[in-house]
């Protein structure tokens, strides 16, 4: 396994190159892969001169493939060999290095044959939606085919590289499990920084599609938002009329799907337990959405949480997280993170995969073309999309009437003065340490952030990273976690999308602007003070 602590260093290095020719170096588990010529090594680390600067990776952690290798190798200006890395590939041979690269990786369960199982029926639609646009996609190196076997396989003819997914099933084991991944409640964060997540590795999770609960009621309750905390206490039994929540004296009414169906317990991982609660026994069982639809239409008082696409005409209820910040369920707010009930499916690796060809796959899947497809399907399409202006110039304008601390106000000015005639872009970033699975939500937003700017339309524009923060330590400590936060998402993106960056000329910076005009909660599932998101801004 790739060492967590291992980082992508930015650094100065000898400008004496060693060779004229360009490789590529790249970790058996894809997920360091820097491209350009060599020009340092200190018996460590590699230094390649790529087209952001000077990249250092340590030589023992990635393979080097292309042409160039056999001259570097052939000049051995510094004492590098071979053995220096995991394996070489020339282009014309593939040196047997299958032994070196499990003990490099410091895992004994590696395999090329991964089982890949699902928790619902329609996420294998969803992974066939994916693997047959990789197939059709023109320009790839990789090669997908279907045995007889029913097993997956994907290689690249220029490096001999290969991998198996053996497809089990729903419901059971396997090395590589797909399934709706919450993004709220407590988790240990898997990596402290963003380098892990965006350009080391290896991920615990790959986010490969969305979907979203949402909120209906009858139109006599009175109220028009709910939080999660709100629903979690009506559906345990501790809140039982409408009054209690600022809304008409009337009783309410909950309905709920079957236990044993994939979206009642889907509500209990989104909902209950992240607030320690179970649902109460007299709560109303109903066999399907459909019948959930159409009674909360004509039960007075009643109330359901149901499947984005099952609502009917009913009226929809905003939801808050914990700080009652109450957020609308409309396409840009679950795309961007900001809307509590969206459902992320993720893959997440039990077995790590021993290259890099399954986890491109799955980086695919947060490409515009799958996203199309498989909002044809019925899921969320989470391609980057512009925010309404309109609703950028009411935050904006906002900042006008607030009252602000005298640690904010700067930052307040600061903001105005960069946003007011840029647009607001919704891949948004959990900042700081994250969960692997935010770090799988993160690397999705990267990859359609980078397809996005690629576009002609956004060629010479000024790409800016706004981190945006709540800390119980005041608002001075939000405004330098947001600023560490958005400087960090940078650099990381200006390796992560070097080459879309220098094609299309585009100009990137950061800026920190704490608790200033705040659109949701900045909740996070790693314990802390202070917790940030990482906005996109163009102009």
């Amino acid at each position: 396994m790739l060492k967590r602590t291992i980082t992508t260093l930015l650094c100065a290095a000898s400008p004496a190159a060693l060779s004229a020719q360009e490789v590529e170096l790249r970790s058996l588990d894809g997920f360091i892969s820097v491209a350009g010529e060599i020009v340092d090594y200190n018996g460590t680390m590699l230094s390649v001169n790529t087209s952001v600067g000077v990249v250092s990776v340590p030589a023992s952690e990635v393979g080097c493939y292309g042409a160039g290798c056999q001259d570097v190798l052939a000049n051995n200006d510094f004492g590098l060999d071979a053995a220096a890395f995991v394996e070489v590939v020339t282009g014309e041979s593939k040196e047997e290095t299958q032994a070196a690269a499990a003990t490099s990786s410091g895992s004994s369960d590696v395999s090329a044959d991964l089982s890949l199982s699902f928790a619902r029926r329609n996420f294998e639609d969803l992974f066939g939606v994916v693997a047959g646009t990789y197939l059709s996609e023109p320009g790839t190196d990789v090669d997908i085919r279907e045995t007889d076997q029913g097993l997956v396989v994907l290689s690249r003819g220029a490096t001999g590289e290969e991998a198996t997914l053996r497809p089990v099933g729903v419901g059971t084991a396997g090395d590589i499990n797909i399934a709706i991944t919450s993004l709220t409640g407590s988790a240990e964060a898997d990596f402290p920084d963003v380098t892990g997540w965006a350009l080391t590795g290896p991920l615990t999770h790959q986010m490969v599609g969305l979907t979203a609960f949402a909120v209906i009621a009858a139109p006599d309750t009175g109220v028009t938002s709910v939080s999660l905390d709100d629903i979690a206490a009506i559906y345990a039994g501790e809140i039982s009329n409408w009054s209690a929540l600022g809304g008409a004296d009337k009783r309410i009414l909950p309905l709920q799907l079957p236990e044993n169906t994939d979206l009642r317990a889907e509500f209990v991982t989104t909902v209950m337990e992240p607030a320690g609660k179970t649902i109460a026994g007299n709560v109303l069982t109903m066999a399907d959405e459909a019948g959930i639809a159409a009674s909360v239409g004509q039960f007075p008082g009643s109330i359901s949480v149901v499947s984005l696409e099952n609502t009917g005409e009913n009226e929809l209820l905003d939801v808050a997280g914990s700080c009652g910040r109450a957020v609308a369920p409309d396409v840009f707010n679950m795309i961007s993170g900001a809307y509590p009930l969206i459902r992320p499916i993720m893959a997440r690796y039990n077995t790590l995969p021993s290259n890099g060809l399954t986890p491109a796959l799955l980086d695919f899947a947060s490409g515009d073309v799958v996203q199309a497809a498989l909002q044809e399907e019925g899921f969320v399409d989470y391609s980057a999309v512009q925010l309404d202006p309109a609703k950028n110039n009411a935050r904006l304008s906002a900042i006008m009437s607030a009252e602000l601390s005298d640690a904010a106000k700067p930052a307040a000015a600061t903001m105005f003065e960069r946003l007011f005639d840029a647009e607001r872009l919704s891949p948004t970033l959990i900042g700081g340490a994250t969960s692997g699975p935010e770090s799988g939500w993160n690397r999705a937003m990267f990859k359609t952030l980078a397809e996005t700017l690629a576009d002609d339309a956004y060629a010479g524009r000024n790409i800016f990273f706004v981190g945006v923060a709540e800390s119980s330590e005041g608002d001075q400590s939000a405004i330098d976690v947001s600023e560490k936060a958005a400087s960090g998402v940078e650099a990381a993106f200006s390796i992560f999308a070097a080459d879309v960056i220098a094609s299309n000329n585009l100009q990137l910076s950061s800026y920190g602007f704490g608790p200033v005009a705040p659109v949701a909660c900045y909740e996070g599932q790693v314990a802390g003070n202070t917790h940030s998101r990482v906005e996109i801004w163009v102009r």
